[in-house]
C-alpha cells in the first residue's frame, strides 16, 4: 500500500512539540504494511500564511529523508515531495524554489485566494451567504489557474473549502451533491489534458467530514471524463493518522473502474495494479 500525502514536525502548521519526526513516520508506516510513502510538508508561497505559520526548513526535511533511506532502504521507499500551496501566488518563486531541489513528488493545492486568510482562520459564521460563495468562486478561479501553471504532479483536497464550511454548519450553501459536477467539469477535464493527477485526500472521514476530498461523486465523474491518474493520501499530520481509511479507499476506487493507482519518482507518473 501507498499513502502518498503526509506531514512531518516541520510542517509550519503543526504546533511545535506536536508533530512527528520523519523517521517516526516512516515506523509506523512500516508496522502498518505500507511499502512506499511520500513526505510532503506544506510550502504555502503567499505571506498571509506565513504569518501564521513558520516557513518550511527544506534543508531539514531532505537532510532527515536521506537519512531515514539509508535506515528503513529494505522495507520502505520514502519518495521527498512537498505540498506547495498558492504556487500562482508567486509563480516564479514557485518554480525557483521545485528546481532547487530533487522532490520525487509535488502536490499542488489551494489553501487561500488571494488577499484572504487560508480557509481555516476564515471567520465563517460572520460572513454572510454572497461572501462565502464569491470567496468559493475565486477558488475554483485559482485552482483553474494552478492548474495551467501545472508545475505540479497531483492537485489536492479539492473540496478543501467545504470541510470549513460543514464545520461552521454552513456547508449546505455549496449544495454539493447537486452542484459538484458543474463546479468542477473544467478542473477535472483541464488536469486530464495536462497530466495531472487527482489526489483522494482520505482526512475528511477521521475529522468529523464524513466523506473523502473530493467526494465518490467527483471521484466517479473523473472516472466517467476518462481520468484515470489518481493518489491516495491521509494527510496525517501526526504518525498515528498514516494510512488512515487508505485501504478501503483503494477498495472502492476499484469498485469505481480504477484498476490502478498512479505511483510517482523523479515526478514521473507510473500506473500499478491495484
Amino acid at each position: 500500500m501507498f499513502d502518498y500525502h503526509m506531514h512531518s514536525e516541520y510542517s509550519g502548521d503543526i504546533p511545535k512539540g506536536k508533530g512527528s519526526s520523519v523517521g517516526e513516520l516512516c515506523e509506523n508506516a512500516i508496522q502498518k504494511g505500507f511499502t512506499e510513502i511520500a513526505i510532503t510538508d506544506h510550502y504555502d508561497m503567499d505571506g498571509i500564511y506565513y504569518g501564521n505559520f513558520q516557513k518550511l526548513d527544506i534543508d531539514s526535511v531532505y537532510r532527515d529523508i536521506l537519512a531515514s533511506r539509508e535506515v528503513y532502504s529494505d522495507k520502505l521507499n520514502i519518495l521527498f515531495g512537498i505540498e506547495i500551496g498558492q504556487a500562482v501566488h508567486m509563480p516564479l518563486e514557485a518554480n525557483r524554489l521545485l528546481s532547487r531541489y530533487p522532490f520525487d513528488y509535488v502536490i499542488g493545492s489551494v489553501h487561500a485566494v488571494r488577499g484572504i486568510v487560508d480557509y481555516s482562520f476564515l471567520k465563517i459564521n460572520e460572513m454572510t451567504d454572497d461572501e462565502l460563495m464569491r470567496i468559493w468562486y475565486r477558488y475554483l478561479s485559482e485552482i483553474k489557474e494552478l492548474i495551467d501553471w501545472g508545475n505540479f504532479c497531483t492537485l489536492a483536497h479539492i473540496t478543501y473549502p467545504y470541510r470549513y464550511m460543514k464545520f461552521a454548519g454552513r456547508g449546505e450553501l455549496l449544495d454539493l451533491k447537486n452542484k459538484s459536477r458543474e463546479y468542477f467539469e473544467d478542473v477535472l477535464k483541464a488536469i486530464i489534458q495536462k497530466g495531472i493527477s487527482l489526489e483522494v485526500n482520505t482526512s475528511g472521514l477521521r475529522q468529523g467530514l464524513g466523506t473523502t476530498m473530493p467526494g465518490d461523486e467527483l471521484v466517479r465523474f473523473y472516472r466517467e471524463l476518462g481520468g484515470e491518474l489518481i493518489t491516495i493520501g491521509s494527510d496525517a499530520h501526526n504518525a498515528s493518522d498514516i494510512g488512515a481509511d487508505i485501504a478501503n479507499t483503494t477498495e472502492k476506487l476499484k469498485n469505481m473502474g480504477f484498476n490502478q493507482i498512479t505511483r510517482y519518482k523523479n515526478r514521473k507518473p507510473y500506473m500499478v495494479e491495484i
